[in-house]
């Protein structure tokens, strides 16, 4: 692979980032550092880590230590995926409800194609070594990834995994530069995927303040409980999740969701400005 090329590999998996959370051994901290570095990936977000510094990093990176200065810490996992547009939680247990799930690979090719097409900042959430993502942390995610393992000794430890993942991310990335597909910034991708955006995709953080205003609304029309709201704001998320808003569907749904609850509320006249904007977007 020329220089060119792999240049181009380098600039696409910066837009992927790895997410540990709580992780306990620092030492797993120094690991995934040169698993990433190995594959070309450079971006690892910290959530809360239970000791760090630590010389084992240093010494488990062995050949990475250049990317402990890019480190980023935060306090929480929202803080860590705030502004990123496609979020996969790995997860090897089932959950309350069904979530949208794909394995390492096809997982990889779908982040890339996003990366390429759409020049979206993805993110793969990895959790504690000893019980992985709660179901509030995994419900943050748009899917679900899991390696395909011996279903006899189905243990990987977390720097394994990553490794695992970012060689997904790497082939797949390697598939688009090679192809020449990259120079046209097209992938190949499902029929249901086939479109190109004429607005921006909305982010992690944005969408945050998306779900409590849907809640607000729903409760406002005792179409929800809020002592009691079961599985409906979960169901919200997997549903808003997989369908990926752009700006334009944001801001139109929450402005939906503010006429409902004015309406509701008995607090909304329709102006002759309003009349003039429902005459125009008809």
């Amino acid at each position: 692979m020329s220089q060119f090329d792999n240049a181009a590999v380098s600039a696409h998996l910066s837009h992927v980032r790895i997410v540990m959370v709580n992780t306990t051994l620092p030492a797993n901290i120094g690991s995934a550092l040169r698993a990433m570095k190995t594959m070309g990936l450079s971006k690892l977000v910290l959530v809360a880590p239970k000791t760090y510094p630590h010389p084992d990093i240093d010494a488990l990176a062995a050949g990475a230590t250049d990317l402990i200065e890019q480190i980023e810490i935060v306090e929480t996992l929202a803080d860590a995926i705030k502004d990123c547009h496609l979020v996969f939680g790995t997860s090897a247990r089932s959950r309350t409800i069904p979530w949208p799930l794909l394995d390492a690979r096809p997982a990889a090719e779908k982040s890339i194609s996003a990366v390429v097409n759409d020049q979206q900042d993805v993110a793969v959430v990895f959790g504690r070594e000893d019980r992985g993502l709660t179901n509030e942390e995994l419900a943050m995610a748009n899917y679900h990834v899991t390696i395909p393992v011996n279903t006899d000794y189905g243990v990987l430890n977390v720097a394994q995994a990553i490794q695992v993942i970012c060689y997904e991310m790497r082939m797949a990335t390697l598939a688009a530069v090679e192809s020449g597909e990259d120079e046209a910034a097209t992938m190949p991708v499902t029929d249901t995927e086939s479109m190109q955006w004429d607005e921006p995709l909305v982010t992690h953080e944005q969408m945050e303040q998306f779900y409590p205003h849907i809640e607000k609304m729903l409760a406002e029309i005792e179409f929800l409980d809020p002592k009691n709201p079961r599985l409906l704001p979960l169901r919200l998320r997997r549903l808003f999740g997989r369908i990926q808003l752009d700006r334009m569907e944001y801001h139109l749904l929450r402005g939906i969701f503010s006429r409902v609850q004015a309406l509701n509320n008995g607090t909304w006249k329709k102006s002759n400005t309003d009349q003039t904007e429902d005459q125009s977007n008809a």
